[in-house]
């Protein structure tokens, strides 16, 4: 079974190039809504959350913070151009996000970020799983 990588943002052509980047190897499932990606989020099993800084109707900080409520596990990027880069790091040293990446991305340097980020929600899960048999 391939991981779930759930993508957020308000654009369209975002959405559509990360998965065309990501298809081959994951599950990817894209939400432009983030009321319903956190639906989603709450009913299924993600490996990853790549989810936009800015949106109009909540912002991507307040989305990862959601989704790390239900899904603590799973690794979450976030999305930003470079004028927000500042501002989003405090989601790193908050733990809400894993990594932040830069729009526009260079598609190797994110699959491979995508890589690392998944073999280190499977790494948490699998400590938790340890933890709990132990």
């Amino acid at each position: 079974m391939k991981e779930t990588v759930l993508i957020i943002d308000d654009d369209e052509a975002i959405l559509r190039s990360l998965k065309r980047l990501l298809i081959s190897n994951y599950s990817v499932v894209c939400y432009s809504d983030p009321y319903a990606a956190i639906e989603y989020a709450k009913q299924n099993a993600l490996d990853l959350v790549i989810c936009d800084l800015l949106m109009p109707s909540l912002s991507g900080l307040a989305v990862l913070e959601k989704i790390k409520a239900v899904k603590p596990y799973s690794s979450r990027m976030l999305l930003t151009g470079y004028a927000e880069m500042e501002a989003s790091k405090h989601a790193v040293k908050d733990k809400v996000a894993t990594m932040i990446t830069a729009k526009p991305w260079d598609n190797f340097e994110l699959s491979m970020l995508v890589e690392i980020l998944i073999e280190n929600s499977k790494l948490r899960q699998l400590h938790c799983l340890d933890s709990l048999t132990s």
